[in-house]
């Protein structure tokens, strides 16, 4: 059980996951709060977070795949229950410039997840499991 949904008690009652979903969705929101983090804004966790989204978006198409890179390495190192993560970008419509990513993630438990991000203007990223799109 992550800490965050202790202290929110939106998904947990009497101290484990309702069900398998839960945890899945549980990982879904602390991702999302992971990479919508920036690096530098946490004196005390340092790495903490993404570098600026709004730089990356100045050296796209090759930022993408460093930017895939962090995000890989961010899951890896501050979600424990995620065990290895494979993160993939998806080509960028011309019309949009949307970055988006595919995600991964095998879990301690043994179970696959499938996720997708997509970064808004701003910066702001949407992660959702891939059977919301």
């Amino acid at each position: 059980m992550a800490l965050f949904d202790f202290l929110a008690n939106e998904i947990v009652q009497r101290g484990q996951f309702q069900n398998e979903h839960s945890e899945v969705e549980s990982i879904r929101l602390h991702i999302t709060h992971l990479l919508n983090a920036r690096r530098g804004v946490l004196q005390h966790i340092d790495n903490y977070g993404l570098p600026d989204v709004e730089d990356i978006y100045e050296g796209l198409p090759y930022s993408q795949h460093s930017l895939a890179t962090e995000v890989k390495l961010l899951i890896e190192k501050f979600e424990p229950r995620v065990k290895s993560v494979w993160v993939e970008p998806v080509d960028i419509n011309v019309e949009d410039y949307v970055i988006r990513f595919d995600i991964k993630a095998l879990l301690n438990s043994g179970q696959q997840i499938y996720l997708s991000s997509k970064f808004a203007s701003g910066g702001r990223a949407n992660v959702l499991s891939q059977r919301e799109e």
